[in-house]
């Protein structure tokens, strides 16, 4: 019996898109990182979940999580991007998408997600939606906190660390009481994990992610919908992880996705 879950995985991706890859200028590594490497095996819950939508194509090739009218220049890590988030040309020295292109890629990659996303999230079958990441092990170079470690899990509602209604946003996407009790499950779940470099809190509430544009744009209606931020301590790091060709154990990442998937059924549970 399937789990009453959808599964959103927008960082995932592994491909550039072939209108790019005569402009593109990132090398392997570079589109590696930038992104949320290895999320869609992490999370592939496909076997247990009525709906799992995945983005085959790297971050920076299309941002998900993005505004559709957030765009390089203005923001050079907006929907198409100009810079990776460590501040590396994504694109040909000038080769930067023209309106055209940039419409292409908003018409063929951003809208057809986010038109599924919003159809299953109004799916009887659908009591709750995970939009799944995972983030750097240390701020990058573009936020104001670079360099600082960060917790291992953080958990994303559009509120604050108890997960309460707070500005900018003035609403939750998950009652309060529901974040806690995630944070709770994956503080216990996480409490024993071996990372460097040492982080203050094994799980959080909305610190340092409230939820990116996919949790504020979401037509849950009553469904409750949260955003999960998995550190990449956790995998993208010895002994699992291999630099040179970018793998990670596959015994690890099983063992992440049997962790996760633990959590995510007792939160059903407790719904």
């Amino acid at each position: 019996m399937k789990a009453p879950i959808l599964v959103s995985i927008p960082h995932g991706g592994w491909k550039v898109a072939e209108e790019l890859k005569d402009i593109w200028a990132l090398t392997e590594n570079n589109a590696f990182h930038d992104g949320d490497p290895l999320t869609a095996r992490i999370y592939d819950f496909s076997d247990r979940v009525h709906v799992q939508l995945v983005m085959e194509y790297y971050r920076a090739v299309i941002d998900l999580n993005r505004a559709p009218d957030d765009i390089a220049p203005k923001n050079p890590d907006g929907v198409v991007k100009s810079h990776t988030i460590y501040k590396v040309e994504v694109y040909k020295p000038g080769s930067f998408p023209d309106e055209t292109l940039k419409k292409t890629l908003l018409d063929r990659y951003y809208f057809p997600y986010h038109r599924a996303l919003a159809a299953a999230m109004r799916r009887d079958d659908v009591r709750m939606g995970v939009d799944c990441h995972s983030m750097a092990a240390l701020s990058p170079p573009i936020e104001k906190d670079a360099g600082t470690p960060r917790p291992l899990i953080c958990l994303g509602n559009l509120g604050d660390a108890d997960g309460n209604p707070t500005a900018p946003f003035d609403r939750v996407t998950c009652p309060p009481e529901m974040i806690r009790f995630a944070v709770e499950e994956f503080a216990k779940v996480f409490a024993h994990e071996d990372v460097e470099p040492e982080v203050k809190a094994t799980a959080t509430a909305n610190v340092p992610f409230e939820g990116g544009y996919i949790t504020r744009s979401v037509d849950a209606g009553t469904t409750p919908f949260l955003q999960i931020e998995m550190s990449r301590a956790l995998y993208l790091a010895k002994p699992y992880f291999d630099e040179e060709t970018l793998e990670v154990e596959e015994r690890r990442l099983k063992d992440l996705n049997a962790k996760i998937w633990r959590v995510l059924n007792n939160i059903v549970r407790n719904l």
